[in-house]
């Protein structure tokens, strides 16, 4: 018998703050969220977290691994462990994320994402999967990072032909100053992928000519991206300068408090606008486990807690490195650790830090009707947490999937 349950606590929709207030579920929807006394005649259970915030679910669009496991590892069971680590950190809906690597390698990756995708939750387990994200291998060599060089290329449409044909990709990331990116950039966004640009060397005006062909989203902002630089005495925008102008792109951060200070923080939401930002993790295998040696991508990786005297602030939790130290190789955070640096490092309201964390990435994958904020007839998506920033129940499509309590 699925019964009509009711969380009491602090609500956050998050387009509002309901001090007492509640939300009422049935089977995998949400029925109503109102305040308290005008919902508990109408439930079967009360669950009491009068002390507690009950937000949205977390969406995270930009995830690569977790619990020791990877994307790239392609196995069902890889996902599960990546789908129950991040649950602990109150996702509820993600988009696993390749990287580069051969085609059949990311092929294989996908049509396991999709056969995730098809098991019951019941039987599955962990955050919902809603689709993949493509992060390479169609990257500008001089800003590839934690990318692979060996696999970088350039768009190659019948490539990418072979990889939608599995019906799952929501998302890629390229640079669209490639030869045959723009081309590639008009085809995707005609059959609905959003295109993100990331890991580019590409000036203003390249920026303006992807967006012309339907770039609509900058992947992890002052990661692998250019910046403004001089030719002849002349000052070149980049893509960040890009990213910051142009209120038609939506941009996220690895908010993690090791990729980007509070500073840097506050200067992309001041200039962007709350709207059009969004928090990810852009965790790797070592998400949920802690610090030591790593592989990401076939690349050594180290994962530490050594920040310089120069940096404005000390992180805590770890951060994944290149083994020579010279670049961030993805974040060891769960979305949690991420709504607390928003706040507490960074000063950003709480109601606007969950947003930023739930509804603004569920609106720029175009999923915002059914996720993503605590509304009737959507997803019974739910995370409770306390003020310590500590996830105490994780409520996936109806069903928990976490709880920190007997």
């Amino acid at each position: 018998m699925i019964l009509k349950k009711l969380l009491i606590g602090t609500v956050i929709t998050p387009f509002r703050i309901i001090k007492s207030g509640a939300v009422l579920i049935e089977d995998k929807r949400i029925l109503a969220v109102d305040d308290v006394d005008k919902l508990r005649d109408s439930a079967e259970e009360i669950i009491d977290f009068s002390d507690l915030y009950i937000a949205p679910g977390f969406v995270d669009i930009h995830v690569h691994g977790g619990g020791g496991k990877d994307t790239m590892d392609g196995t069902l069971d890889a996902l599960k462990v990546i789908a129950e680590t991040h649950a602990k950190g109150g996702t509820t809906t993600f988009l696993p994320t390749t990287t580069t690597a051969p085609i059949d390698d990311i092929y294989k990756a996908l049509k396991v994402i999709k056969q995730a995708m098809s098991v019951n939750m019941h039987d599955f387990g962990g955050a919902r999967i809603v689709g993949a994200h493509l992060e390479g291998p169609y990257f500008n060599y001089s800003q590839a990072g934690a990318q692979n060089p060996a696999y970088l290329k350039n768009p190659n449409w019948e490539e990418m032909q072979t990889l939608l044909s599995t019906g799952i990709v929501r998302r890629v990331s390229l640079a669209p100053e490639l030869p045959g990116a723009l081309e590639m950039i008009k085809n995707l966004e005609s059959q609905g992928v959003i295109v993100s640009i990331g890991h580019s060397d590409a000036t203003y005006q390249q920026v303006i000519k992807a967006m012309e062909m339907g770039c609509t989203h900058v992947t992890h902002i002052y990661s692998g991206m250019s910046m403004v630089k001089r030719v002849k005495s002349y000052r070149i925008s980049g893509v960040l300068e890009s990213a910051l102008l142009e209120d038609e792109l939506t941009v996220e951060l690895i908010a993690d408090g090791h990729h980007l200070p509070p500073s840097l923080i506050k200067l992309i939401v001041k200039v962007k606008g709350f709207d059009h930002v969004c928090g990810i993790t852009d965790a790797i295998s070592a998400a949920g486990i802690g610090p030591g040696q790593y592989t990401s991508g076939g690349l050594e990786v180290i994962v530490e807690n050594t920040v310089p005297n120069e940096y404005e602030t000390i992180p805590s939790g770890y951060v994944a490195k290149l083994s020579n130290r010279e670049a961030f190789a993805g974040s060891t955070a769960l979305m949690i650790n991420i709504l607390n640096t928003l706040v507490e490092l960074s000063s950003i309201p709480l109601q606007l830090a969950v947003k930023m964390i739930t509804y603004n990435p569920a609106k720029i994958i175009k999923i915002s009707n059914e996720r993503g904020s605590i509304a009737p007839g959507k997803y019974a998506d739910i995370v409770v947490f306390d003020r310590k920033y500590r996830v105490q129940l994780n409520i996936t499509e109806g069903i928990e999937v976490f709880k920190s309590f007997s």
